[in-house]
């Protein structure tokens, strides 16, 4: 069971476009990318919904590095990484990046992170 304040989606459906956007985007073997983006999936935070089609975005991050999955219903549609997600977030209703962005990243992991951060 996730903290307060989190969210474990490692039980959704992981669609072939996720899977495949994963091993791109994250440099993850195709045989790996399953169990650790449902690793990734089972600690995140979900950033906002997008009200015209329902869409979750979700942050959660792997080795370190920050990615967004974007969920719809019961399944993952793509795994997205910040740079990419960042000119979307008023898709998702928010209009900046979420306040005490470093902090949030430190509580999802526990600690580490990279140069994903935005500045």
């Amino acid at each position: 069971m996730p903290p307060p304040g989190q969210r474990d989606y490692s039980s959704v459906r992981l669609s072939r476009h996720a899977l495949e956007r994963f091993v791109e985007r994250f440099g993850v073997e195709p045989g790996a990318a399953e169990p650790l983006l449902r690793q990734a999936l089972s600690r995140t935070r979900r950033l906002g919904r997008n009200p015209e089609n329902g869409a979750i975005a979700a942050l959660g991050l792997h080795a370190g590095r920050v990615l967004v999955a974007i969920l719809q219903e019961d399944a993952c549609l793509t795994v997205l990484t910040w740079n990419q997600f960042e000119p979307r977030l008023p898709e998702f209703g928010r209009s900046r990046v979420p306040r005490k962005w470093g902090r949030m990243l430190g509580r999802l992991e526990g600690g580490a992170m990279t140069d994903d951060t935005p500045s």
